[in-house]
């Protein structure tokens, strides 16, 4: 499990090397755009529309699971790695429970918790820790 977690580190990486971004401004992105696939579930539940909700709820997990989930580095991250590992875990729970309750209330929730991990990698990116 850790060289698989290394590797994708790596693509991460080469993926930065590519685009000109660093890791963390890759991280970054994607945290952005959970964020607006978590507006997109919050705006299909006003408007009732479960079709849309299920989608945007299945391209915020899709991108919590291939791309927070996977860039994380337990060998070089360690505890603080396998902490967001749990708050990612959670988050994916809350969202299906979400998506099968159509309850803004628990994509807020995600979202909330989700911009506090962001400003604090922004923090990082900074070096303001």
């Amino acid at each position: 499990m850790l060289g698989r977690g290394r590797e994708r580190y790596r693509k991460v990486d080469n993926v930065g090397a590519v685009t000109g971004r660093s890791a963390i401004e890759l991280i970054l992105l994607v945290y952005d755009r959970v964020a607006d696939k978590l507006a997109a579930a919050e705006t299909a539940i006003a408007n009732q529309r479960p079709d849309l909700l299920g989608l945007a709820v299945g391209e915020a997990t899709d991108l919590i699971s291939q791309g927070l989930v996977a860039a994380l580095d337990y060998e070089r991250g360690g505890a603080i790695a396998e902490n967001l590992a749990a708050v990612y875990d959670y988050s994916l729970r809350r969202l299906l429970l979400a998506n099968l309750r159509k309850d803004s209330e628990i994509v807020r929730e995600v979202a909330e918790l989700l911009a506090g991990l962001r400003e604090a990698w922004v923090s990082v990116q900074h070096g303001t820790t």
